[in-house]
């Protein structure tokens, strides 16, 4: 009676506790759970439904665990606020159409190395305040990885991973907000995005901004809001348009004064270069009218 069936919403069902064998439902492409606080099991069999786009349990705060994956028509994956969830599910095969992956509020601390089979992946978002998550550095260089968005998060490579298998990513926007970042750490992680647009480091705990920033030729926009700690600026990228250091309250006059005549220097040049374009456009239509 129900094999045809295309969507299944169980929101707010407070009374479910289980997901038991649904692998009759081979048309299935929206299975949604939302805010089923009692659920603590799900079968095996939801892992395995190919026509499967949608695969929602956003609020399911006591499921503890998920069977594997292997959904390859599959575009959005929730798990946020699934707060006993301890382990992100292993994924089997390629699953070249799911952009986003929305893990706020979880108890995952590690991302299995199966999760580079997310192909497709565009947005990686993940915040829990005071979590310690391991990141393999080979998820950083998943093909379309842009954007990374992290929040309350301290961040530690993964423990199988070597020196030698760092390497940098495509990734060109990044938030790392509250991360327990320090002058020790944060040398590291930005040797490892050398690409970036957009990098927002408010909220964390280095004193200095180093030196190596200055090598950031493609960063537009830089965001260091509430970094309470930060005393100094020793450079700032070429092509930089965005600074933001609202309540940087440690940050010293000379870094200040130094931010300040980076402005003066860039608003100058930026009049030179106009009266230089506005002086030869006015010769050449002048030289134009004489000929």
């Amino acid at each position: 009676m129900f094999l045809g069936l295309k969507v299944l919403r169980l929101d707010n069902s407070e009374c479910l506790t289980e997901i038991s064998d649904i692998s009759a439902l081979h048309n299935l492409e929206e299975f949604s759970f939302r805010k089923c606080k009692n659920l603590l099991t799900v079968h095996d069999s939801v892992g395995f439904l190919n026509k499967l786009k949608i695969l929602n349990f956003d609020g399911c705060s006591n499921l503890r665990s998920f069977p594997p994956i292997q959904l390859p028509s599959l575009e959005l994956l929730e798990f946020s606020y699934c707060h006993r969830l301890k382990n992100f599910p292993e994924i089997l095969g390629k699953m070249e159409n799911v952009e986003s992956i929305f893990l706020s509020g979880t108890s995952i601390e590690e991302l299995p190395d199966s999760f580079l089979n997310l192909t497709g992946l565009h947005d990686l978002v993940l915040y829990e305040h005071g979590m310690l998550l391991r990141l393999p550095s080979s998820i950083l260089m998943m093909p379309n990885l842009h954007c990374i968005d992290v929040d309350g998060y301290h961040l530690l490579p993964k423990q199988s991973d070597k020196p030698s298998s760092v390497v940098s990513s495509k990734v060109k926007s990044l938030v790392l907000t509250e991360c327990n970042l320090t002058d020790e750490s944060l040398p590291i992680v930005l040797k490892l995005f050398p690409n970036l647009t957009y990098l927002n480091l408010s909220m964390n705990n280095f004193t200095i901004l180093p030196e190596c920033v200055k090598e950031y030729h493609s960063l537009r926009s830089l965001i260091l809001d509430d970094c309470k700690l930060l005393e100094e600026i020793r450079a700032i990228p070429p092509n930089l348009r965005c600074l933001s250091t609202l309540n940087c309250e440690s940050l010293t006059s000379s870094s200040r004064s130094m931010l300040l005549n980076q402005v003066l220097f860039s608003f100058v040049l930026f009049c030179v270069v106009f009266d230089f374009i506005f002086y030869s456009i006015l010769y050449l239509s002048k030289l134009t009218s004489y000929l």
